[in-house]
Order: structure tokens, then sequence, then C-alpha cells
């Protein structure tokens, strides 16, 4: 048997070209979805800056004392989304304030009556002077649980000490998808 030298040789150069034009393209294509990811996350970024703005412009335009843009928050199950609560102090002196969210006792509950691990957010005291706004983060994590249920979160204010009287309150719905 006689082998042919010359087409054995272009059969290897060929082969190395399709290997490199392969490694380029994945190098390429790698690159583009590093690049897609780090513009999402900038852009996860800014909307929450926005997000932030706009409740403290909306504390700061009117008197109201809590900011919660949302009435409903949808979710799927076992995930979690941070929202935004603002809290201005319209009081003559200092307010010290703790924040709460409890279940209400309509609609289905989704969390059961224990929401400690759904809800994490500051528990202490905290202090306002007059005039003041504050913007709180409040991370919210869905259990295996589908329905929608009805929350209430409440900015208590402790200055005379606990349990407190409701400084300002809304109610909002949790949607958890299956």
């Amino acid at each position: 048997m006689k082998f042919n030298k010359r087409a054995s040789l272009e059969l290897s150069i060929q082969s190395i070209v399709i290997v490199v034009i392969a490694f380029v393209v994945l190098g390429l294509g790698l690159g583009f979805v590093r690049n897609q990811f780090k513009q999402i996350g900038d852009t996860a970024g800014t909307v929450q800056e926005q997000i932030r703005q706009q409740i403290l412009d909306d504390l700061r335009t009117g008197d109201k004392k809590l900011s919660f843009p949302a009435t409903e928050i949808t979710m799927p199950k076992k995930d979690s989304t941070t929202i935004a609560i603002g809290v201005k102090n319209v009081k003559q002196g200092t307010l010290k304030y703790k924040v709460v969210v409890e279940v209400e006792e309509r609609g289905t509950p989704i969390f059961g009556n224990d929401i400690t691990d759904n809800f994490l957010y500051t528990a202490e005291a905290e202090e306002l002077q007059p005039t003041d706004t504050r913007v709180i983060p409040i991370r919210v994590t869905s259990d295996t649980t589908a329905g929608t249920g009805l929350f209430k979160i409440a900015v208590m204010d402790v200055t005379d000490g606990e349990p407190g009287t409701i400084y300002d309150s809304k109610n909002f719905f949790i949607t958890v998808t299956g």
C-alpha cells in the first residue's frame, strides 16, 4: 500500500486551520458573552440607583412619611429580590423608628406566619432628624409555595419606647409564580 505524502500533509494543514479558526470563534464568542454580562450588571446598578432617586424625590416633593413604590412584587419560587422603601421625618423633633413587615390575614399564606427568613432588613431602631430622609433596602426571598400573599410594611415610631405607634404603613402583594 502506497500513501500519498502530499495529500496527508494537506489534510494535516487543513486540520490545523480548522482548529485555529474554532479557537478564534470560541474566543470571540466568550468575549461577547462576557461583555454582555458586564453591561447587564451595569444596567442593574443604574436601575437601582434610579429607583433610589425616585423614592427620595417622592419623599421630598410631598408630605409623605413612607414611600414604597411597589404595590405588587412578582417573583418565581426559591428566588430573591431587593426592594427599597423611603422614610421621611415630618415631625418637629427627632424620629426614632423601626421597620416592621407583617403578614395580613387575608390572602394565601405563601410564607406562613413566621416570615423572618423571607424578609431581611435592619430590625434595630434608627433615628432621623427633622426633614431627613432615608432609603432602606429589604431583601425578599420566596419559598416553594406558589400564590399571592398580602403583607403590610410599617414604620413604627419608637421615640417614646417599645412597642411604639404606627408612624406610617403600606400594604403590598407578593405573588410567587410556579
